[in-house]
């Protein structure tokens, strides 16, 4: 086995999700569930995680993925559709010594 499971404490970390859809809105939940400062990056975000936005408890960081965007994160999860970019994402992470979760592709990330 590669992977080795493992659990993180992310309470009061700064945590960054790529991709607003139901996928990221549900690493969304789970991150705010264990006390993550969660921020999103999406063109488009369902309405649950907007109402998240509008009520301050989820910053919405820009609706294009940046490389800066990922200053100060603790952990990331690419959960966009397009494997292209959630790559990019893991490799610019990577480069930042951060943690990177690549939804549906774990061997991406790291």
């Amino acid at each position: 086995m590669r992977y080795y499971p493992i659990f993180l404490d992310v309470e009061g970390r700064a945590c960054l999700v790529v991709g607003g859809g139901e996928v990221g809105a549900r690493k969304v939940k789970t991150l705010l569930d264990c006390g993550g400062m969660v921020g999103v990056v999406s063109p488009e975000v369902v309405p649950w995680l907007e109402e998240k936005i509008q009520q301050g408890v989820v910053e919405l960081k820009g609706s294009h993925y940046e490389e800066r965007q990922l200053q100060g994160c603790f952990l990331v999860i690419a959960a966009t559709d397009d494997l292209e970019l959630n790559c990019r994402i893991a490799q610019d992470a990577e480069k930042r010594g951060l943690l990177c979760n690549v939804v549906d592709y774990p061997q991406e990330g790291n």
